[in-house]
């Protein structure tokens, strides 16, 4: 069963700042407000607006929710037998990981959150039988929106958010609105995620969330894009990329400097398609680095089923104004992501597979982190840098939140905020 990082949402859920839940409490109970405060630097100039709405919960929709999570279990712990899936910080200390548990008898899914790196977090397991598919989305401030789906029978539980206090509140959908004051804009999948499910919403929208009230929505005079917020040497600005673009050979983003109140669009040259001798970009665009200053970065790929993908050319710009191809010092490495040092360097992650069929998670020698020195075309070497070891599907290296992450293994990561300094962590 192959599991992804989704968003999750319902468009029926209650406002009602007090219908929240603790972990075992009963149903019809209201728990004290969350806590959570706003980051500050993500709140934009502009006024809060009263929000649109598609109406409260339901009272079988909301006995439906209780039940649901009367089912669930929250655990004290992450045992060494469970997988982890998928990891994202949404900042240095804000996280969310999730974890499959494979044992017979055990099957299920654990969604644990951190605002403090792991050294507390709340778990919540979620066992097959209940629901075998589960979507989540961070919505940061270690509050992690998660929607449960059963397969057979079916059965589409209504989403909620898991505060990392171990509360509960159903999630909301709201209509297109302008951005709350404090409301944090969402990094979010467009093809990898339940758009589709939720109905007749907005997908050519960035999206927002009210982490507090439980509430998300489509960003009224924004574009869809893949959002960086935390980047360093970027004072401050949310970069929010859309990639590339076949009809005019241009690599697509916006900045805001006003903390997401107004954009820039800018459109950099890069010659991709077949006349590189790789894939289009509209197919293999598989990974996305912003660094500091003008500098981004972007691969094409090719794609191997049950193998990591195939890296067909790597290229950079530091200009923003028009990209660059990077030479690499082999043929088709396997991908295993990009990331920018805190200096401008690209970090560039290389993955190995076994000679043998191999169905364990882990199969093969460990990946290497290598650096493009800033303006160098000759990588070495990244020194001090971790072993890489993960699933094909999640190893490598990646960043979110102003994290680069590195896959060290079946249960842990090591983390860095400069590129150079590494610190072994065990999610969970």
């Amino acid at each position: 069963m192959a599991m992804v990082v989704l968003f999750a949402g319902c468009s029926e859920e209650s406002r009602q700042r007090g219908e929240s839940r603790s972990p075992g409490q009963p149903s019809g109970r209201s728990a004290p407000e969350s806590t959570d405060s706003k980051r500050a630097d993500e709140s934009p100039s502009a006024a809060p607006v009263a929000p649109a709405t598609k109406g409260p919960i339901s009272p079988k929709r909301r006995e439906k929710l209780d039940g649901f999570l009367d089912r669930i279990q929250f655990l004290d712990h992450v045992g060494p037998d469970l997988e982890l899936r998928e990891i994202e910080y949404t900042s240095r200390t804000d996280a969310v990981a999730m974890f499959l548990d494979p044992r017979a008898g055990n099957e299920g899914t654990v969604i644990a959150t951190t605002d403090d790196n792991w050294a507390h977090a709340t778990r919540m397991y979620i066992s097959d039988a209940l629901a075998y598919l589960v979507y989540y989305s961070p919505l940061g401030g270690g509050a992690v929106a998660v929607r449960p789906q059963q397969q057979d029978p079916y059965i589409n539980y209504p989403a909620f958010v898991l505060y990392p206090n171990g509360k509960t509140k159903p999630l909301r959908v709201l209509e297109p609105q302008a951005r709350g004051r404090g409301d944090v804009l969402l990094d979010l999948d467009r093809w990898g995620s339940i758009f589709g499910g939720l109905g007749d919403v907005q997908t050519r929208q960035l999206w927002a969330a009210d982490v507090d009230a439980a509430e998300i929505y489509p960003v009224e005079g924004t574009r869809f894009g893949e959002v960086w917020k935390h980047v360093p040497g970027r004072r401050g600005a949310i970069v929010s990329v859309q990639g590339f673009k076949r009809r005019g050979q241009q690599w697509r983003f916006e900045t805001s400097s006003d903390r997401g109140r107004t954009w820039t669009t800018t459109e950099a040259d890069l010659p991709g398609g077949r006349s590189t001798g790789g894939p289009g970009f509209g197919y293999g665009q598989a990974g996305v680095a912003v660094g500091p200053g003008h500098l981004q970065a972007t691969v094409s790929t090719q794609w191997l089923q049950d193998l990591p993908s195939y890296v067909n050319a790597l290229w950079q710009t530091d200009d923003e104004q028009r990209f660059h191809q990077v030479p690499l010092p082999w043929d088709r490495p396997y991908f295993g992501g990009i990331a920018y040092a805190d200096d401008g360097a690209l970090l560039f992650g290389r993955l190995f597979v076994s000679d043998i069929p191999c169905s364990k998670p882990i199969c093969g020698p460990p990946g290497e982190i290598w650096r493009y020195a800033p303006g160098s075309r000759v990588p070495e070497p990244l020194a001090g840098a971790p072993s890489l070891l993960g699933p094909y599907w999640s190893g490598g290296i990646d960043t979110s939140g102003g994290v680069i992450i590195a896959r060290t293994g079946v249960r842990t990561i090591s983390v860095s905020s400069d590129g150079y300094h590494w610190t072994p962590v065990t999610p969970g």
